[in-house]
């Protein structure tokens, strides 16, 4: 590869000097100008703060779930797991500003399930606008009526589709911070 940087053309030759030669750029200074240009958006981009990622809270006892949902969900979200509820209560503690949704397993095993936990969360004030969704492997009436009545905005069934999970996640997450911006 050939360059002169001072005209801002760029020429390319194969090893064997076969075909034609090729040009990219023009014989003025336009070039050098795009690429301070593109050099100086770039330093301003790599200098800007960066606004937090949302935080996920996945509430699941299964490694192998949790595992699966950190990988859905990190591309977008900052992802927090925790396979109890002392452990639920201790990532809130931690992280207590930031926690955008909790994604809560219904059937986590111990002393507490996740309705349990549900209604744990929604009779704590700081905790009332945090959308909940419950996650369950067996959807029945019964079970989808409880993590509703203890606070429960909605359930994905197990197994679930990427897609139906994230736009779940989105759309409350999104939901939540419309209804806290406009004080409701």
């Amino acid at each position: 590869m050939n360059s002169d940087a001072r005209r801002g053309a760029n020429s390319v030759r194969n090893e064997k000097d076969e075909g034609d030669p090729m040009s990219v750029g023009s014989n003025n200074s336009s070039g050098r100008e795009i690429l301070e240009l593109e050099r100086d958006q770039l330093v301003v981009e790599l200098c800007r703060p960066k606004q937090p990622r949302l935080r996920v809270l996945v509430v699941e006892d299964e490694p192998d779930a949790q595992t699966l949902l950190r990988f859905i969900l990190e591309p977008k979200y900052e992802v927090i797991t925790a396979s109890s509820g002392e452990e639920m209560r201790r990532q809130l503690e931690a992280h207590s500003e930031r926690v955008s949704l909790v994604l809560m397993d219904l059937k986590l095993e111990g002393d507490e399930d996740g309705v349990t936990l549900t209604r744990h969360l929604r009779n704590e004030s700081r905790w009332k606008g945090i959308p909940i969704v419950a996650l369950t492997a067996c959807a029945t009436g019964d079970d989808l009526r409880r993590a509703v009545e203890a606070g429960c905005d909605d359930y994905v069934p197990k197994p679930f589709y990427r897609r139906q999970l994230t736009a779940l996640v989105e759309r409350l997450i999104d939901n939540a911070q419309r209804s806290e911006v406009s004080g409701s």
